[in-house]
């Protein structure tokens, strides 16, 4: 059943959709993005980054909802997944009912589902069912999965011991007819190590994570020292150079970005500021402006940052 809205958050709807859109509310709030977009468009209430629904738009939407799958319509319309829905949810519309659970179906669900060798996947490729649809058939039916891990024989020990580190886990899993995850866990507490230490990292790395950290991307980093950006984050604490607050804007800033913006790339305004190209947009969308005009709002101006 749908969660009825309250005052209070009918209140903050109207405070915040209009300027930061459906997915801050939905946080804010605890709902889906398309729940968000569906009662702001029953109050009225449009969000200034979105455009509004054409009659055509509504029109294909009605026809084409109960054939063609959401990502398809999204694709069409230009409009995300979340847009769609709301929209649907707004217009009253309802997708194709599920076909119903033959005979077969069960049987193969009551054999499959109580054993571990099978994986929620593989069932539900064998019945052609989403894993969500064989998780509700089975907890209607009352069918129950077995909790505790399976117990491995000396046979299969011997087996992972031998190939953990020439074959895949589901390689192994499909050899010994286990899941995936059970392969994995075993191994794990096993102490058997599947992936080979990550190389060490040098001084001069390090110094170079200490030269550069917070003046250029991260990005940027990870790539010229041929790392990941997670390796270079995780790095960057144990030095005492992690991000913390983020660098104040000044007004200087303010006007180069408010000057350019939509006259040169992104990437050159991140390169003349020393900030993420991310930094960038958010700056400029806060001050208003698009790549096609740019919009001065001066009320705001002194409270942005």
């Amino acid at each position: 059943m749908t969660k009825k809205w309250n005052e209070e958050e009918v209140k903050i709807l109207k405070q915040l959709y209009k300027k930061r859109g459906a997915k801050p509310v939905a946080q804010k709030l605890g709902r889906s993005p398309s729940s968000v977009m569906t009662k702001a468009a029953k109050l009225g209430i449009k969000f200034n980054g979105v455009r509004s629904w054409s009659k055509w738009e509504d029109s294909y939407l009605k026809r084409h909802y109960d054939d063609r799958k959401n990502t398809s319509l999204a694709k069409t319309l230009k409009r995300s997944v979340n847009s769609i829905l709301g929209r649907a949810q707004f217009l009253k519309l309802r997708g194709p009912k599920a076909k119903g659970w033959t005979e077969k179906e069960i049987a193969i669900l009551r054999q499959m589902y109580p054993s571990r060798k099978y994986s929620l996947k593989e069932i539900s490729q064998i019945i052609n069912r989403t894993q969500y649809a064989i998780l509700l058939k089975a907890q209607t039916l009352g069918i129950n999965r077995p909790v505790h891990d399976h117990e491995w024989t000396k046979e299969e020990r011997k087996y992972l011991i031998k190939y953990y580190k020439t074959k895949t886990y589901k390689e192994i899993a499909k050899d010994l007819g286990l899941t995936q995850s059970s392969v994995s866990h075993y191994a794990n507490r096993a102490g058997l190590k599947h992936r080979a230490k990550g190389r060490p990292w040098t001084t001069e790395e390090f110094q170079y994570i200490k030269d550069n950290y917070k003046k250029i991307p991260t990005r940027e980093i990870a790539a010229k020292l041929n790392r990941s950006i997670d390796a270079v984050i995780n790095s960057a604490g144990p030095l005492g150079i992690s991000a913390g607050m983020p660098r104040p804007w000044t007004d200087e800033e303010k006007d180069f970005v408010k000057k350019n913006y939509g006259k040169i790339s992104i990437e050159e305004l991140s390169q003349n500021l020393k900030r993420t190209p991310l930094a960038i947009s958010a700056a400029a969308s806060k001050l208003n402006l698009t790549k096609k005009r740019n919009i001065k709002n001066t009320k705001r101006e002194k409270n942005i940052f």
